[in-house]
């Protein structure tokens, strides 16, 4: 069975928590610590920051849909890189048991149409340096690693990522 990549709607919240939750401690458990989870999540998936960020910044939210189950996720908005517009690709999430099958190729491929139908020339994206499974599925799309950054996420944890990039 395909998956399908729809927008992502107001009633889709909770579940998009729910399966953000799923991904995070199953994936990235061998990668940071599980209060850097909880925190990151916390962080980046509480009600109001998905509400902020589609009604207030621009961010697009996409749910990945397999059957009648949401089973991943995409995010991705405009921003400025080197003095040019570029789509940046927040987050592309799907379930690790549906991994290896062609869906992130899918995930990947329609984020690269919507870039080409903003008009955008690039697509940039953070990956986590330890997530050795996202590096080599970014890099099998084409995507180059240009640029190592620590970020300080707050809380005493940051961000060690690389940011990749993908010329459309």
């Amino acid at each position: 069975m395909i998956i399908k990549i729809e927008k992502l709607l107001d009633t889709d919240f909770d579940e998009l928590r729910k399966v953000s939750q799923e991904i995070w401690y199953a994936h990235y458990s061998q990668i940071i610590s599980i209060e850097q989870i909880e925190y990151m999540l916390n962080k980046m998936y509480g009600m109001e920051v998905i509400e902020n960020e589609i009604y207030n910044l621009g961010i697009f939210y996409d749910k990945v849909v397999k059957g009648d189950q949401m089973v991943g996720y995409l995010s991705y908005g405009v921003e400025v890189k080197d003095n040019f517009n570029c789509l940046k690709l927040h987050k592309c999430y799907l379930l690790p048991l549906l991994h290896g099958f062609g869906y992130g190729q899918i995930m990947l491929s329609h984020v690269c149409q919507k870039a080409k139908q903003m008009n955008l020339k690039k697509i940039i994206l953070n990956v986590n340096k330890r997530n050795e499974k996202g590096i080599k599925a970014y890099s099998r799309f084409g995507f180059e690693i240009i640029e190592s950054k620590v970020i300080d996420f707050g809380g005493g944890f940051v961000m060690d990522d690389y940011i990749m990039g993908y010329d459309i």
